[in-house]
């Protein structure tokens, strides 16, 4: 395989290094700003020793690279388009989501279902990513900032031969820490993301088989340590509709700059036998999991109190998780007067606090910010 210039040029020292310490090679000298010296023992006619080019800007980098990744494909015995994809993603977790199904094939699909897909592939990382900041059953309104960044980081990959297959990379930065004090450090957002998107896919698999046969609800509800959540729930279960797609393959490559655990997840399959069972799953976690910072904004239907100088309850009309409902929300008397405010003028009011769902009725808890929607044309 003869790889173009311009491929070649694009592939980092950083890149490189993290795939050979990843693959057993050896640093034995460096000459800062210039040459890295890797070694790696072989049982057949000595040991394999490359000289890794550190500034992209040197006139004979193209070439020099492509030298290495021959070297690479001897050392290694993999194909070359193999090596080379694995050596330009050795700083991003790769997750591969393959759908499968009557309205698959060819790695084409409808218009409308392949935006669906994407947009399922977002609220299952966003999911995941929430998880990872602070487990939760359900995720409302507000996700946490740090989740929301990890989403802004992650990128598309280019289409891949197959099924319909989206290809996301998670960049993760390097392991820093001497080999001594591995497994002590905390690990990046990022790379804590992507091992709770895995862990909570097989949590939720093994949760809806439990269930399916019999085993209640009981592995849904205690799985938020594991990621699990209605809203992962209800994207695994999109995902796998048993109409126009019936299955997804979810598959990790993790980062050669960061090592991962012996035994840690690389593929996870989902059918669509589970769709039913996941989104009576997500049901169930939104119905006995409160929200700390719900933000609610709706109108005022109907205020209760005896004594307004002291404060009172305030019915709101607003949304909760897509759907219209009515929020029982306790004021003290200054919020109350706000509230009354905006019901005499028509106006709708927000505020925020802990949603609670008590049976079929949502109260808003510990409530914070209550002010007038402003009009502002």
């Amino acid at each position: 395989m003869t790889v173009p210039v311009e491929v070649l040029r694009t592939l980092e020292p950083r890149q490189a290094a993290a795939w050979l310490r990843a693959n057993g090679w050896e640093l034995v000298d460096t000459r800062p700003e210039h040459t890295a010296t890797w070694r790696k023992a072989s049982d057949a006619e000595g040991d394999f020793l490359i000289e890794l080019p550190l500034d992209a800007t040197f006139r004979d980098y193209a070439r020099r690279m492509g030298e290495i990744l021959d070297t690479l494909v001897v050392a290694s015995g993999k194909p070359p388009a193999w090596l080379l994809e694995e050596v330009r993603a050795s700083t991003f977790d790769i997750i591969r989501l393959r759908s499968t199904g009557p309205s698959v094939g060819h790695g084409r699909v409808p218009v409308e279902l392949g935006t669906r897909l994407f947009g399922l592939t977002r609220e299952l990382l966003l999911a995941a990513a929430c998880s990872a900041h602070d487990p939760r059953p359900v995720y409302r309104t507000r996700k946490p900032a740090e989740a929301m960044e990890f989403l802004r980081r992650v990128k598309l990959a280019a289409p891949e031969e197959g099924s319909f297959i989206v290809t996301v990379h998670a960049p993760v930065p390097p392991g820093l820490q001497p080999a001594l004090m591995e497994g002590m450090e905390e690990l990046p957002f990022e790379r804590r993301a992507t091992l709770t998107l895995a862990s909570a896919a097989i949590a939720a698999r093994q949760a809806a088989e439990q269930a399916g046969l019999g085993g209640g609800a009981d592995p849904f509800l205690n799985g938020t340590a594991a990621g699990i959540s209605a809203n992962l729930c209800d994207a695994l279960a999109g995902f796998v509709d048993g109409d126009e797609t019936t299955g997804l393959d979810l598959q990790f490559a993790w980062a050669a700059s960061r090592l991962v655990p012996a035994g840690t997840p690389v593929a996870v399959h989902v059918g669509s036998d589970l769709s039913p069972i996941l989104r009576e799953g997500a049901r169930l976690l939104r119905a006995t999991g409160s929200t700390p910072d719900f933000e609610l904004e709706g109108a005022v239907v109907r205020l209760d109190s005896d004594n307004a100088g002291a404060g009172g309850v305030a019915v709101i009309a607003g949304q909760v998780d897509g759907q219209p409902r009515k929020v029982l929300v306790q004021m003290d008397a200054t919020d109350y007067a706000i509230a009354i405010r905006a019901h005499e003028d028509g106006q709708l009011l927000r505020c925020e606090g802990e949603l609670v769902r008590q049976g079929r009725r949502f109260q808003l808890d510990r409530v914070r910010h209550v002010a007038v929607v402003v009009d502002e044309e």
